[in-house]
């Protein structure tokens, strides 16, 4: 009898290898965090440390859930799932969600933004809150060739009692991939033992420090969540987000907008509210999808003409118009003869236009420059499913 082996490399194929880029695994983690009813997910990015930390309030993980599910693959805990419930979470989490990230990669896509990631997670149960769990990866290891799975050790440790990690537990953990590192001996060539060991020494990470300064969502005290500390980032992450062109957005934005914290109308609702600062060299601080990155609610009614109405299973339409600010109007489209059903079904939709040229608008000239710059950006046919109430797709 014969037993198929794995290879270590096997993760670095199915997870970094598998993501388009750093924009598409933030956009997996957006997903991970949303499932686990996060409210809040926050992204702050230090272009001069090469540091990228996301931090959520979801409901965490407990020990068995981050070695028996987050550092498995293909567990069972997603599949055929379409709906997540933590009701223990109190009013807002009585609505079930459903599930964005079914293919289990996000976890796995860390590794296309940086080579090492610092884990921290708190668990909430009915039972409340658990020990703080905190582990520290090198994704270098599983690109190694000739080693497996089974020889690769990742070091975890549990908090309780209210404490919090510092840097001496993080160098710990470091210390650990090092001996792990050492014992494969011979598996590994000198140079790419040497690039990790590199990366081993810029963990110089103070969890404590970091979350004084940038409160919630914490970690401290009652606090729950997972949160990811992520170096060296890949420097193409600049890229992403840096554009030549001011009617162009960058890829970053345009991958991440669908987990914008704002609304333009009021049948969507958006179940968590999303945040990325971008931390320049300069010292200047810019957020990138906060609330004024996406159309508001004022910029959306201060539009020339308005279209509101909804679509049959026909493609027919029956709203209102309204043009420049008038009474809403109502309008119909009617096919003539007999009517074929389509293959989207029936759906609403809202859509403004703002005329072209500023003396046509009735937008008064400063706030039509404004909107038009963020149109010639970002503008376009947004859609939102009913199911997917978090996500926003431009056309």
């Amino acid at each position: 009898m014969a037993r198929i082996q794995v290879r270590a490399r096997a993760v670095e194929m199915l997870g970094r290898q598998q993501i388009a880029g750093i924009p598409t695994a933030i956009h997996e983690l957006f997903k991970n965090a949303h499932d686990a009813y996060a409210q809040r997910v926050e992204v702050d990015y230090y272009r001069s440390n090469a540091l990228l930390i996301l931090r959520d309030n979801g409901f965490g993980m407990t020990r068995e859930d981050f070695e028996g599910h987050w550092l498995t693959l293909g567990t069972e805990s997603k599949l055929g799932a379409n709906k997540v419930q933590a009701e223990w979470l109190g009013e807002f989490a009585h609505r079930p969600r459903h599930v964005l990230g079914e293919k289990g990669i996000g976890r796995l896509a860390i590794a296309a933004i940086g080579p090492q990631v610092l884990v921290m997670t708190r668990a909430i149960r009915e039972d409340g809150l658990h020990d703080l769990v905190i582990s520290l990866i090198h994704w270098g290891l599983f690109e190694l060739p000739g080693v497996d799975l089974s020889d690769i050790q990742i070091p975890v440790r549990t908090v309780s009692e209210g404490a919090f990690p510092d840097e001496k537990l993080v160098v710990e953990l470091a210390d650990e991939i090092r001996e792990n590192l050492h014992g494969l001996g011979a598996k590994v060539a000198v140079d790419a033992a040497d690039g990790i060991l590199r990366d081993l020494e810029r963990v110089t990470i103070d969890p404590m420090e970091f979350d004084r300064f940038l409160d919630e969502p914490s970690l401290r005290g009652d606090g729950y969540g997972t949160h990811f500390y992520i170096l060296p980032v890949d420097p193409i992450l600049d890229s992403d987000i840096d554009v030549s062109e001011e009617d162009i957005a960058s890829p970053l934005l345009r991958n991440l907008l669908g987990f914008s914290s704002s609304t333009f109308t009021e049948f969507e609702t958006v179940p968590i509210n999303t945040r990325f600062r971008d931390h320049r060299r300069d010292g200047t601080v810019e957020e990138l999808i906060g609330e004024s990155a996406f159309f508001t609610a004022d910029e959306f009614d201060s539009a020339d003409h308005h279209f509101n109405g909804r679509f049959d299973e026909f493609g027919q339409f029956s709203g209102t118009v309204s043009v420049y600010g008038g009474e809403p109007v109502p309008h119909r489209i009617s096919w003539k003869g007999d009517g074929r059903e389509t293959a989207c079904g029936p759906f609403s939709i809202k859509f403004a236009y703002v005329q072209g040229w500023q003396h046509e608008s009735r937008i008064p000239p400063e706030e039509f420059n404004l909107i038009t710059k963020k149109l010639d950006r970002i503008g376009g046919l947004y859609i939102r499913s009913e199911e997917h109430t978090s996500e926003l797709q431009s056309h």
